[in-house]
């Protein structure tokens, strides 16, 4: 089996849902250390990085990044994490160990594609996560209403992990702000901000309450899209980036936004 410090093959024109992600549960299922993998997140994880190693290149988060994003956890401690974007699992079974180290108590995953879901599910059982990570499938903002609206005693996420489409994470980010599923102590971190980075949703984090109630001062009271979210401008965020690596060895960095307050 390579080493963990190994990297995975480059990143293609092509790099998803082209029948790769099955490929990658046969691998997991077939795989001669199967029986080892039975309740260890570890194994699995080493498995899925092997499969990225050595046969196709897969969109995941990664060792390098992962530790700093596992570091978080075990400081912080939450209850709750709530991640947008899951592909095939490797950080839901990554930080939803780290969860369970903690102490937390729920890990959910978003998933608009069902095969990537269905994937993530199988890998958890097998990793033993099944009572710590969940899964919904559909669209993002569809699966966010009906988690404000169903909160599951879950006032605020204590941790929000946005991994899916870059051109939606300020959209969305705001959407959670409106539903209250963010608040003063949550903590929000994006990936991928060096590769392919995301100035707007950078800007937004780092930007004062009353930067941001001008900004969308035009539009409140207007008539909006249900696709489109003014988010709440009062929240307070103090914001890092931490730079680490892609599961290629390329350049890339996390960006850690706390929320602090709520500007009165």
């Amino acid at each position: 089996m390579p080493s963990v410090d190994s990297f995975y093959k480059p990143e293609e024109a092509i790099f998803y849902n082209d029948g790769r992600e099955q490929q990658l549960l046969n691998f997991i299922k077939t795989h001669p250390r199967r029986s080892q993998m039975e309740g260890s997140p570890e194994v699995v994880l080493a498995a899925i990085d092997e499969f990225g190693q050595t046969q196709n290149f897969l969109m995941n988060v990664g060792r390098h990044k992962g530790k700093i994003i596992c570091d978080l956890i075990a400081k912080e401690k939450p209850k709750t994490i709530l991640e947008i974007g899951g592909y095939v699992g490797y950080s839901a079974i990554l930080f939803g160990d780290a969860l369970r180290k903690a102490g937390g108590q729920k890990y959910i995953s978003l998933e608009l594609n069902p095969e990537f879901a269905s994937v993530t599910r199988a890998l958890a059982t097998i990793a033993g996560l099944q009572d710590v990570v969940e899964v919904l499938e559909g669209p993002c903002r569809n699966s966010l209403r009906k988690l404000a609206k169903n909160d599951r005693g879950v006032k605020h996420w204590d941790l929000v992990f946005l991994d899916h489409a870059k051109l939606s994470y300020l959209n969305d980010l705001k959407l959670c702000e409106e539903l209250g599923m963010i608040a003063p102590g949550s903590i929000v971190v994006a990936d991928d901000m060096y590769r392919p980075g995301n100035p707007p949703y950078s800007k937004y984090v780092r930007a004062s309450p009353a930067s941001k109630t001008e900004a969308v001062a035009p539009f409140v009271g207007g008539i909006l899209d249900d696709c489109v979210s003014l988010g709440n401008p009062s929240l307070v965020y103090k914001t890092v980036l931490l730079e680490g690596l892609e599961p290629t060895g390329q350049s890339d960095a996390v960006e850690i936004s706390y929320c602090t307050d709520t500007a009165a």
